[in-house]
């Protein structure tokens, strides 16, 4: 029996473990995956409302494109009609009738229709001639479609750069907390060793009591890198439309491509690409044409119609048919100015436009050449980031070995250490610079 319960002892525990070791491989799985920055971007526009809207937006200009185009096409009207009356219409009717060999005169009422009657009716009109009103009108619905299609694009990109900005934040928030960590071990290696030397009277207690103020510090600044990093996340999660405490994986490292361009091909590609000075051009044709629509109220307009007709009193009984065909010409002669005003107005928005345009092109040029330059100074300070790092690194294990050797204070060694700590911080947010900058810059040239 002993035997038979100690089996079950060893069964359990060894089931136990292995379910143990299965949860840690599972869970060891779940924090090795992580989001790229394509998922990301991917989620938030499945996610983001604002572009939903866009997508409603642009479909309803599509429907007033539609109605305008319509408007140019032939109008076709069908009625049909059925009438009842409460009695059959009569006209009265004089009768003379001879009473004892008098006559008398009387009146008798004869029908003169029917109770019901019905009425069949097809009509269409085309317009002929409109000064190009109906297809100016059609022409700027079309561009007030293009125009909405390409302020979508906008909050595409809006969006893209939004999350580029927050997952490259993310991965600078945990690369500045893993150099506080970092930092944070090393000054508690250094005030171990301190310790170690003022319980054997080796330095005086300022250089340990300089050593535990620095650990404290360096307690607090992983504190504020933790909250940070966890406000990125939840940054980062804003922005794809999630639960903001969903735990977030990114790739370790923010990737440093070159420009691969020069300032001048991104300024002429920002003016060629740029949502919002293609969406203006189109405002500027519009606005031509609507001075065509303006100056149309100077021309008559023609149309022509076809209205064919069947009246009848009774189903079994045969129609008359009927029908009319036409051409009608319109012509405002006289509006006490209003269409010379309505033109000139009309001109002074197409040229309002036309200034607003060239005042965007320089704003996008500015725009541009600041990214550029901001992402090549960034570039740069990569490089010398880098080299100050080494540089850190060996003065600190210098500063090590002189203080092992007693020629060296803790000053000294804290000193090198918070050189090294920034070295590193500005190591960072020169990557974090220059990608974002980069980014701004794709944006900007409208590549995004």
């Amino acid at each position: 029996m002993l035997c038979v319960q100690g089996g079950f002892t060893v069964m359990r525990r060894v089931l136990v473990s292995f379910i143990g070791l299965f949860l840690s491989c599972a869970a060891l799985c779940h924090a090795a995956d992580y989001l790229t920055l394509d998922e990301a971007i991917g989620i938030a526009l499945k996610n983001n409302p604002l572009l939903k809207a866009e997508d409603e937006n642009v479909r309803g200009r599509g429907y007033e494109r539609n109605i305008s185009f319509a408007n140019m096409l032939p109008s076709v009207d069908l009625s049909y009609g059925y009438q009842r009356q409460n009695r059959t219409p009569t006209m009265p009717v004089p009768l003379t009738s001879f009473v004892g060999g008098q006559p008398v005169l009387t009146t008798v009422d004869v029908p003169t229709g029917f109770k019901d009657t019905y009425s069949f009716s097809l009509s269409a009109t085309q317009p002929l001639f409109a000064g190009g009103a109906l297809y100016n009108a059609y022409r700027i619905s079309d561009n007030t479609y293009g125009a909405s299609s390409l302020n979508r694009d906008q909050t595409v990109r809006d969006l893209k750069l939004g999350v580029i900005d927050g997952y490259y934040g993310l991965i600078q928030s945990r690369q500045t907390l893993d150099v506080a960590k970092s930092s944070q071990a090393s000054i508690k290696s250094h005030l171990d060793v301190a310790g170690a030397f003022y319980g054997q009277g080796m330095i005086p207690k300022n250089d340990l009591l300089e050593a535990e103020v620095s650990y404290a510090q360096s307690q607090q600044n992983v504190i504020q890198a933790e909250n940070a990093t966890r406000i990125s996340e939840s940054n980062l999660n804003q922005l794809l439309g999630r639960d903001l405490s969903i735990p977030v994986q990114t790739d370790r490292e923010i990737p440093m491509p070159g420009l691969e361009t020069t300032l001048d091909d991104a300024i002429g590609t920002a003016l060629k690409n740029r949502q919002e000075i293609r969406v203006t051009e189109l405002q500027i044709d519009s606005a031509k044409k609507l001075v065509s629509i303006a100056r149309a109220g100077y021309v008559p307009t023609l149309a022509a119609s076809y209205t064919y007709t069947k009246f009848g009193e009774e189903p079994d009984i045969d129609f008359d048919e009927s029908w009319t065909a036409g051409l009608g010409l319109s012509w405002n002669i006289f509006q006490g100015g209003a269409t010379f005003y309505g033109v000139s107005r009309a001109i002074a928005d197409r040229d309002r436009l036309t200034f607003f345009l060239q005042s965007q092109k320089n704003r996008v040029g500015l725009e541009v050449k600041n990214f550029y330059l901001n992402a090549q100074e960034a570039s740069a300070r990569v490089v010398v980031a880098g080299k100050a790092i080494a540089q850190a690194e060996e003065n600190l294990r210098i500063q090590k070995d002189r203080f092992n050797l007693q020629v060296a204070t803790t000053t000294d060694i804290l000193d090198a250490q918070a050189m090294l700590t920034r070295a590193q911080m500005n190591y960072i947010l020169a990557r974090s610079d220059y990608a974002r900058s980069r980014a701004a810059l794709r944006a900007a040239m409208g590549e995004l």
